[in-house]
């Protein structure tokens, strides 16, 4: 069969999600884009995935298909959970721990 190797793959997702209603795309797409995500960063893989599902629906495809593209989005995903983490350690609980030990040393 001419062509099987080549977009196909892609073309029966396309052709999936269409007939999908909206609620099964954001799943169907997850279930092809989690183990590419996975190979890429695989401590993260689960969060990275539903941030990169956030995007619009081409973006996504796009990814799926460019491998370049997905790792760039995965690094970019992965520098803002970074980011998210460090600002959560500068959280007020942290904030309250630095001044107990502060008042420990005065004493």
């Amino acid at each position: 069969m001419p062509g099987v190797a080549g977009g196909t793959p892609m073309q029966a997702l396309a052709t999936a999600l269409a007939n999908a209603p909206p609620e099964q795309q954001r799943t169907m797409l997850g279930e092809v884009l989690y183990p590419l995500v996975e190979k890429i960063e695989h401590a993260g893989a689960a969060k990275v995935t539903g941030m990169l599902l956030e995007m619009d629906q081409p973006e996504v495809l796009h990814l799926i298909e460019s491998p370049e593209a997905l790792k760039t989005k995965v690094a970019e995903a992965v520098d803002v959970l970074r980011n998210v983490a460090q600002q959560q350690s500068n959280s007020p609980t942290d904030q309250l721990a630095s001044l107990s030990l502060n008042d420990n040393l005065e004493s």
